[in-house]
């Protein structure tokens, strides 16, 4: 049995900072179109069922869009044998039992919970079972834990929490859950709405946020999408994210020492773009225009060429469209870091932590700054305020530590030299 998770859809909501000019409409880039491919998805995948964990319309002045697309994709679903189960977020508390009543009892669409009561669906293929245990919101803001009461017995099959709620923040007025209350549930499972940015979902760990379908401004960077779960001999097979947001936000890094010539900034621009067109194909990713959050650093030799420079440009690669969205200097003074080292000060001591980092793996001062700085990086992860952000383990590889250091000693040195010499 195949399974389709979707987060926070938003329909009604438009995408922003997309330039004027730009080659394609917002609403080919928002979630209406997400929805659409989601829906083209599951089909293909010949899912049983497509699971909606929330604030499925932005608010109640977008009934009429959210209705035509929900109506429409649930109409496709549904002839192709798929059911549709969904909870009410926050946003969508009073729009989408309105949708749902509209879209009456046989149309294919279940809203579990209605009214802030746990309810379960149970989906069957013949071959595999799960039971889905929903709740919704029953009004726009619950400061208490849903959990506080809940019962779930337990049967044959597998039995998955399908919930919109506020994770880890006890004092939060959107549902506050904690892990410890998800796994005293005993469910095998749980695909939860309301933060944009997705969990790191395994099939060893199949608790977290779905993420939104699509990021929707630059606050919501990188992969977003539904996500495919294949279950069979009693257990969750696989459980894999598929990237198929028709718009992503993207950051781009860019070395001005490496510049020989003025105008080779937007060659540079341009391969840095198709490097990481390359990297989305190869990870199976699928949108149709990239805005590009664009970060100059070093100690570049012709200023002209950053002037050039402007946001709002765009760009096809491939099949794809790329704009720059915001752009970012970090420049280091013309004093060399060699120089800045010599000195007995702050500015000096900062310096040479940075020229350590591009030392040669086997020097021991280098080793000795990575690891100080990767032990205070995973004591601080273990902080109730961080726990719950995805991918905590990839901020504490080498080569994360790294990159936060170089990043943050940079602005650092870059304040403290104008601190001193009113540069920038």
């Amino acid at each position: 049995m195949k399974l389709l998770a979707v987060g926070d859809i938003h329909l009604g909501r438009l995408p922003t900072r997309i330039p004027k000019d730009f080659a394609l409409a917002h609403s080919e880039l928002g979630p209406a179109a997400a929805w659409r491919s989601t829906v083209d998805l599951a089909i293909r995948e010949q899912s049983s069922a497509v699971l909606l964990a929330g604030d499925v319309v932005e608010s109640e002045r977008d009934f009429f869009e959210g209705f035509r697309e929900l109506k429409a994709g649930v109409a496709k679903l549904t002839e192709a044998g798929i059911d549709v189960v969904a909870v009410a977020g926050n946003h969508d508390v009073e729009v989408l039992p309105r949708l749902a009543n509209t879209l009456g009892k046989d149309s294919g669409f279940t809203l579990l919970g209605e009214g802030g009561v746990w309810q379960s669906h149970r989906i069957d293929d013949g071959a595999s079972q799960v039971r889905i245990w929903g709740w919704s919101f029953p009004q726009r803001t619950v400061r208490t834990s849903p959990l506080s009461d809940a019962q779930f017995d337990r049967n044959a099959g597998i039995e998955l929490g399908l919930l919109h709620c506020d994770l880890g923040q006890t004092k939060s007025a959107y549902a506050p859950v904690t892990r410890a209350e998800l796994a005293q549930c005993g469910l095998d499972g749980w695909l939860l709405g309301h933060i944009h940015a997705p969990h790191a979902l395994t099939t060893e760990n199949p608790v977290g946020y779905l993420g939104c379908l699509s990021g929707m401004d630059p606050g919501e960077p990188g992969a977003h999408g539904p996500w495919l779960i294949e279950l069979g001999e009693g257990r969750i097979r696989e459980i894999r994210q598929v990237p198929i947001a028709p718009l992503r936000w993207e950051g781009l890094r860019i070395d001005l020492n490496a510049l020989e010539d003025s105008g080779d900034l937007e060659q540079v621009l341009i391969a840095k773009a198709k490097h990481l067109d390359d990297a989305l194909s190869a990870h199976g990713a699928a949108p149709k225009a990239i805005g590009l959050r664009v970060k100059f650093v070093g100690r570049p030799a012709h200023e002209c060429a950053l002037a050039d420079c402007k946001t709002g440009v765009h760009f096809p690669i491939g099949n794809r469209h790329y704009f720059v969205e915001h752009i970012e200097a970090e420049l280091l003074p013309e004093v060399s870091l060699e120089e800045l080292a010599k000195r007995e000060d702050p500015l000096g001591l900062l310096a040479s932590r940075l020229l350590l980092l591009d030392r040669p793996a086997s020097d021991l001062d280098r080793r000795a700054l990575i690891e100080s700085a990767s032990k205070h990086f995973t004591e601080q992860l273990q902080n109730r305020a961080w726990r719950e952000l995805e991918s905590n383990a990839d901020r504490c590889s080498e080569e994360a530590v790294i990159e936060q250091l170089r990043t943050a000693g940079t602005s650092a040195l870059l304040k403290l030299f104008a601190q001193q010499y009113g540069a920038h």
